[in-house]
């Protein structure tokens, strides 16, 4: 029996959801290690046993799999944000789709599930829309950087499991090259000038985050620098000289927060260029083109052009017809309901959250989508009431991580529904929800499709079509 401590030979058959190496010791006796692939053999050293599995690390790679290939990234390894850069993009995708379906098989119970192939992204690099960068006085060195002393002053991205650590990024593949120059510029803009940081242990400094979001389709770019309070020559300079620089920017704001908490996003804000906000572009397969506005703190999907394919999913698994009434639950900033209301009677969203809903009432003005109607509720006291869903024949949901309440689902499983569409960003939660849905026999599932949303990580967004029986 192995022990804490212990260092031993393993062959890694397969990744977890979690996109850690499984390995299985004669016993079956299962080993889950971090920076292992499929088809490694790899040393490993035992760093938490229990009574079923025990977790590792890695030491060194005996003998590298097929499918691991170098990353592109010089981050890869220390930054968190593309844990599979160095696994083929072909195994991954597949990988994504065998996470849904042991998902549905494992924890939902559903018998010889069909899963396709996943939805592959076409921009596996730069394909972000959003980025959060990190101000810290704590620099995390890496190894080819350690004869160099430690900065003060760092701007990046989190190492994991360190809440205070930033790696200064110079080159991140996730955004784009604009991003790279912005990111890059404001370090040494607020470096040169000895601008203090934001310490969560001293509860004291400027600087906080700085948030850039581009749009794919209609090139809008926002930069969006969080700081504790507002220096207005300061920024003015910053302004200035970022617009000189990068004259492509469409606006510039100073959002600031004197939460005591590290949290990206402001309390207030100074437009310092252009309008406050940007737009986007998704384009729908029914022909149409939909605009959204996005401010500072708006959500939307992070990935354009996968939201597109998404969203287009959802078209194609409701079968929409102009006769339907669609509610559409967790409708946050009303994305999924503005993209289907040219093919369908009617749309009513619900959401909890009242800046999302307030987002939603602006994007539907934006289209003249005049077939849309939002609620701010809670999603269990709405659904609780017989007649919220009595006026509907689809349904579309589109819930957190956290999945649906077992009420919600409980409720779900006596309704009528012609279809109900089930969008996921984790099919763990999702497959135990529909095995709620379905459990009384009234909906089946009919479609899925799981679509890569995050190349190179092990997330993956899931859409699931019920029909009723």
């Amino acid at each position: 029996m192995i022990k804490k401590g212990e260092e031993l030979p393993v062959k890694v058959i397969e990744l977890s959801a979690e996109g850690k190496g499984v390995s299985k010791l004669e016993d079956g006796f299962v080993i889950f290690s971090e920076g292992t692939l499929p088809g490694d053999e790899a040393m490993i050293k035992i760093l938490k046993k229990k009574t079923s599995y025990a977790e590792a690390k890695l030491i060194n790679i005996i003998a590298p799999s097929h499918y691991r290939i170098e990353p592109v990234c010089s981050y890869f390894g220390v930054c968190g944000g593309c844990k599979l850069q160095n696994y083929e993009y072909e195994k991954q995708t597949q990988y994504k789709s065998d996470v849904v379906k042991n998902a549905l098989e494992r924890i939902g119970g559903f018998k010889n599930v069909n899963v396709p192939g996943t939805l592959k992204c076409d921009e596996v690099f730069f394909y972000r829309n959003k980025m959060e960068f990190s101000f810290s006085d704590d620099e995390w060195v890496t190894e080819n950087d350690a004869d160099r002393k430690k900065e003060l002053f760092a701007l990046g991205l989190h190492v994991p499991k360190f809440h205070s650590k930033i790696i200064n990024i110079e080159k991140c593949f996730l955004q784009s090259e604009y991003s790279n120059n912005i990111l890059n510029f404001t370090r040494d803009f607020f470096k040169s000038r000895n601008t203090t940081v934001y310490s969560t242990k001293t509860q004291s400094g400027f600087l906080r985050f700085l948030i850039i979001r581009q749009s794919k389709n209609t090139k809008d770019l926002m930069v969006n620098l969080i700081t504790y309070d507002h220096d207005e020559q300061l920024m003015k300079k910053y302004s200035e000289e970022l617009i000189l620089n990068f004259p492509y920017i469409s606006t510039v704001i100073n959002s600031v927060s004197q939460r005591k908490a590290q949290v990206a996003a402001g309390e207030s804000e100074y437009i310092l260029h252009g309008s406050g906000f940007i737009y986007e572009k998704l384009n729908s397969i029914s022909g149409k083109e939909f605009l959204f506005k996005i401010s500072p703190q708006s959500f939307f999907q992070t990935n354009t052009l996968q939201a597109e394919n998404l969203f287009n999913t959802v078209i194609s698994f409701g079968e929409f017809r102009k006769e339907d009434n669609v509610l559409d639950l967790y409708c946050g900033a009303g994305s999924i309901s503005i993209f289907i209301s040219d093919v369908v009677n009617k749309v009513f969203g619900v959401e909890l959250v009242n800046d999302a809903i307030k987002d939603a009432l602006i994007n539907t003005k934006l289209n003249d989508a005049d077939n849309i109607e939002f609620s701010c509720s809670d999603i269990k006291e709405f659904i609780e009431k017989e007649i919220s869903v009595k006026n509907f024949n689809k349904l579309i949901l589109d819930p957190p991580r956290a999945g649906l309440h077992p009420k919600i689902c409980e409720v779900l499983s006596e309704t009528n529904f012609e279809k109900i569409i089930y969008v996921s960003c984790n099919p763990h939660t999702q497959a135990r929800d529909l095995q709620i849905i379905c459990s009384k026999g009234k909906y089946g599932i009919e479609k899925i499709q799981p679509v890569d949303m995050f190349p190179h990580t092990y997330h993956v967004e899931n859409v699931v079509s019920l029909i009723g029986f």
